[in-house]
């Protein structure tokens, strides 16, 4: 066993967090239990967040039993696991070690990462993916001017409901991308859909599902294509490293919306060349892809869970669109000039298995993917593992996987954040 390993943190019913002084951390890949390596564990980042776990029974090794050991209680108190949210720019490497015992309570859309404690400090299981600092807390303590500058852009543009939508995004929901938007930096929004052809399973703006509710409000109107061009312009020519993007979490699916959005684009390129336009999407129609790269489109970032079709419809619940369309459009968006993003998914147990890997590195073989974004699935665990089929290999681990898939694949760049166009050829 690892020597260094942390102890086990636990938390009672209030929320109050300890450690316990003789079992060690231990983590999930899907449902496996696990001692963490060494290099799988790293001091949490500052401005990481602790949660506790309700309805959750935490697991710890026992090192002198040599096995794991549930935990209903400690001290006589009732106890529950604790799971770290890592900042952005991180990827988790394990879930928490912890069994559901309260099948009515499902965890809200966070993603939960395995959380332990040495020498004074906390550790998680986690990888540092991109060396960008964007969306550190730090960058965005300054609530006095950010409500000042919200209020200037409303004053300016007092009919533009895009702004409205933002500025609440912005100062209620705590958005970072709505955020960058009166901070006049990097990655600013544009919602444009409230509609969506998906029943995602960790839809943030829209449950219809049996899983928790949804973290925010989506966007109840379409905006006319004048108001995507004014927040656009003002952010893409005023912003340092300007990137405007479609396709949010407080929105649908944006190519839903393909005729507002290619009118739009062309009146931005209308206006000012400056900065970079993107799209996040499902991806479902690889025409509109190459399309809406003819008038202006920059780059664009394509949301997957799996790279198996099974896998894949458990999680989407697609209508009106097949995973091949999804796979067409990766090619299509490709050969059409885009810059191509994979905006993965990542679930340990499931992502770093050899199938899913091997159907990836497929992919990725061929040439149509720059950048592979290593996202944390923000879901119950437990819940996801109950929705779609059955695990049947065994994981090799997240970091193995990155090694495996760097290998076989040494173009393709691994990252979290999407990029400005004068990255593309560094990221």
């Amino acid at each position: 066993m690892n020597k260094i390993i942390p102890n086990l943190v636990l938390s009672d019913s209030k929320g109050n967090i300890f450690v316990h002084p003789d079992l060690k951390m231990m983590g999930c890949a899907a449902d496996i239990a696990k001692i963490p390596l060494k290099e799988e564990i790293i001091l949490m980042p500052k401005g990481s967040t602790l949660f506790y776990m309700p309805g959750h029974m935490p697991i710890g090794y026992d090192v002198n039993e040599k096995y794991p050991a549930l935990i209903a209680q400690y001290k006589g108190k009732k106890v529950f696991a604790v799971s770290a949210f890592l900042i952005p720019g991180y990827t988790r490497l394990l879930l928490p070690a912890a069994k559901k015992i309260d099948r009515k309570i499902i965890l809200p859309l966070w993603s939960y990462a395995a959380v332990g404690w040495l020498k004074g400090k906390y550790y998680v299981a986690a990888i540092k993916i991109d060396p960008l600092l964007r969306q550190r807390p730090h960058y965005y303590s300054n609530t006095a001017l950010l409500k000042n500058n919200a209020g200037l852009f409303l004053k300016k543009y007092p009919r533009n409901r895009l702004f409205r939508h933002l500025s609440n995004c912005a100062l209620n929901y705590n958005c970072r991308a709505a955020q960058n938007l009166f901070f006049k930096r990097w990655e600013a929004p544009l919602p444009a859909s409230p509609v969506c052809n998906a029943s995602c399973l960790g839809c943030l703006s829209l449950q219809d599902s049996d899983c928790t509710t949804a973290s925010h409000a989506r966007i109840n109107f379409v905006p006319t294509p004048q108001e995507i061009k004014e927040v656009a312009v003002r952010h893409l020519d005023k912003a340092r490293e300007a990137i405007v993007s479609f396709g949010q979490g407080c929105e649908g699916e944006p190519l839903l919306q393909f005729k507002t959005i290619k009118k739009a684009i062309v009146m931005i390129r209308q206006s000012t060349p400056k900065g970079t336009i993107h799209l996040n999407t499902n991806a479902y129609n690889p025409d509109y892809l190459e399309e809406l790269a003819r008038v202006g489109l920059n780059s664009v970032r394509i949301s997957i869970n799996s790279f198996r079709k099974d896998f894949y419809d458990a999680y989407y619940n697609q209508r009106g669109y097949k995973f091949n369309d999804v796979m067409s459009s990766i090619k299509i968006a490709k050969k059409a000039g885009l810059f191509v993003s994979l905006n993965l998914l990542v679930f340990p147990g499931l992502t770093d298995t050899p199938a899913e890997i091997s159907a990836l590195i497929n992919l990725l073989k061929r040439g149509y993917v720059d950048l592979l974004q290593l996202r944390n699935l923000c879901i119950d665990s437990a819940f996801y593992l109950s929705k779609i089929p059955p695990i049947k290999e065994k994981p090799i681990g997240i970091l193995n996987m990155l090694g495996t898939i760097k290998k076989a694949a040494p173009m393709v760049c691994f990252g979290y954040f999407n990029l400005p166009r004068e990255r593309f050829n560094l990221s």
